[in-house]
């Protein structure tokens, strides 16, 4: 229990105040005390500024962790064996260098909480584009009209497809391909009469399979070299043009 109560105003936003009886006191003393309610109003802006940033909830034991370390974050300068006399402050005023620490280590906490909360979003995208990537290649896998061509890429590596007029898709795998400048990218296309329409990027880690939408059983696979970010229309000659069997 702490005697000087303007020093909790960042665990009382935080509701991390677990006596009952001191957080009475503060509650009392909060009424009366501007600063601290200026303070509380901030704290509890800001920490639900980094709520509302995310749905997530934080790892398991994330809390327990920085509660824990932070027991070990001096707050208070070490008592010597003789103390120099403290230096007089006008009555009324809160010692702003001790709410300045509390403020920093709530401010830390709610940090690595946002932090690791982005993290785990970050990663639950990523798993859920693998698993909407392999329903469709799944869908169009098992459909009963899918049909299949391989070809040889000009410069080098080979390039297969898969495609369902049933699913609407088509399903582009590479191997062998040469890499690319930065200022270079692999660009797929579905060619028909009415002329080529883009269906998307190679990613740079080409050892997983493509997806494009829209497929046509008219339509053929074209594969070409564009700027990077693509381009509207093709600028080069396809590296290979296949057509499902």
């Amino acid at each position: 229990m702490t005697d000087d109560l303007h020093t909790l105003s960042g665990a009382y936003a935080m509701d991390a105040i677990g006596d009952t009886e001191e957080r009475r006191r503060f509650e009392s003393h909060l009424a009366r005390c501007e600063t601290c309610a200026t303070e509380v109003h901030e704290f509890r802006a800001t920490t639900a500024r980094l709520g509302l940033a995310a749905a997530e909830p934080p790892p398991p034991g994330l809390r327990d962790r920085v509660l824990a370390d932070i027991r070990h974050v001096r707050q208070l300068p070490p008592v010597t064996a003789r103390p120099s006399p403290a230096p007089e402050r006008p009555k009324g005023r809160p010692r702003r260098w001790r709410r300045a620490a509390t403020a920093a280590l709530v401010g830390a906490a709610c940090l690595v909480t946002a932090v690791s909360v982005t993290q785990a979003i970050r990663e639950r995208q990523r798993v859920d584009r693998a698993e909407e990537t392999s329903r469709a290649v799944a869908s169009v896998l098992s459909a009963p009209d899918a049909r299949s061509a391989t070809g040889l890429a000009r410069g080098g590596g080979t390039i297969t497809i898969i495609a369902s007029g049933a699913a609407g898709r088509v399903v582009v795998t590479t191997s062998g391909l040469r890499a690319l400048p930065s200022s270079k990218t692999y660009q797929l296309w579905l060619v028909n009469d009415s002329g080529p329409r883009s269906a998307g990027l190679l990613p740079a880690d080409r050892t997983r399979p493509v997806v494009a939408g829209t497929w046509r059983p008219s339509d053929r696979v074209g594969v070409t070299i564009e700027p990077a970010g693509g381009s509207v229309r093709p600028t080069t000659t396809p590296l290979v043009l296949l057509n499902p069997t």
